[in-house]
């Protein structure tokens, strides 16, 4: 992997955050709902960094979106109260949420996955950039970019970027990539190579 990738020097960083409302924190042990994608301008959700641990006062236990969408469904015409979990400050606050009328068909738009509390621990710091190289391509930004994830495979631990890309050479890898200049986060693409002319799989140091 050395050869291929060059050195690989994990980067931790809790990112930063204003404090949330209520000033409640919670052990990342847990497990919780985390938002991929938020197509709700009118919820206050992230992707990604927020986690549905709570609705309506008790906490999610079951990893079944049937059936948490079901007592969603069972609150139609009302306003429902969540408990989310934010990674960036490791906050809990309350989110409340009005649910349609099962007539108007409309629903939260809402993408999300079952996932550990501290998926998010794990982040890779973009540092250099190579012109011309995959990771180049791809629009990776140094500096102000952190890898944070990816749906094509787990990046836990201090191999798992490092292996995903190893197994994703010269095939699309799909990353969620968080910019903290300006606090964004956007899904890209990058097909590592042995063939782009430089020394690493995708030229980019971390």
């Amino acid at each position: 992997m050395a050869n291929l990738f060059g050195t690989l020097n994990r980067f931790i960083s809790r990112l930063d955050s204003e404090p949330q409302a209520q000033p409640h924190s919670r052990s990342t042990t847990g497990y919780g709902f985390q938002i991929l994608r938020n197509n709700n301008t009118g919820l206050a959700l992230e992707p990604w960094f927020d986690f549905i641990i709570g609705l309506n006062g008790h906490n999610i236990e079951s990893p079944d979106q049937n059936l948490f969408t079901t007592e969603i469904q069972n609150c139609a015409g009302s306003t429902i109260s969540l408990g989310v979990y934010g990674a960036k400050g490791q906050q809990i606050r309350e989110v409340y949420v009005p649910i349609p009328s099962r007539d108007s068909g409309a629903g939260l738009r809402l993408a999300l996955q079952w996932a550990p509390l501290n998926l998010t621990d794990d982040v890779w710091h973009i540092l250099d950039v190579m012109p011309n190289s995959p990771a180049d391509v791809a629009g990776l930004l140094p500096y102000g970019d952190y890898v944070i994830g990816s749906p094509d495979g787990d990046l836990r631990g201090d191999t798992g970027l490092g292996y995903l890309i190893e197994q994703y050479v010269e095939k699309p890898l799909r990353l969620y990539v968080y910019n903290h200049e300006y606090d964004v986060t956007r899904l890209l693409t990058i097909t590592p190579s042995k063939h782009w002319g430089g020394d690493t799989g995708w030229a980019s140091r971390i």
